[in-house]
């Protein structure tokens, strides 16, 4: 194997790497933002339960009802967005080494 062609090698397996990591490290923070959402999601289950069961009246149940489900659906939208916003990171950092061209000069 020649000198020119050694280093496009290595260098290409450097880039493999350097994607490889960054892909591992935007995989991570999806998964941290996808617990944290199911975190909170329980969270607003067990303060609907706490409310529904402290209701006093089939139109406060209703009331209780219509509030969490706008809240949950706020909530939801915000998470998907989060989490989107990280896999397209993830997505676009993981090509970032592949974008440079080789350098082809032994």
């Amino acid at each position: 194997m020649d000198a020119t062609t050694k280093k496009v090698a290595t260098d290409a397996a450097e880039r493999v790497q350097e994607s490889s990591a960054r892909t591992t490290e935007g995989f991570r923070d999806c998964q941290l933002k996808i617990f944290a959402a199911a975190q909170e999601n329980m969270i607003g289950m067990f303060e609907y339960i706490h409310d529904v069961m402290r209701a006093r009246s089939v139109p406060e149940l209703f009331e209780i009802a219509t509030t969490h489900s706008q809240r949950q659906l706020s909530r939801m939208t915000g998470q998907a967005q989060e989490i989107a916003g990280a896999a397209q990171r993830m997505a676009s950092e993981s090509a970032l080494p592949f974008g440079r061209g080789f350098d082809k000069s032994p």
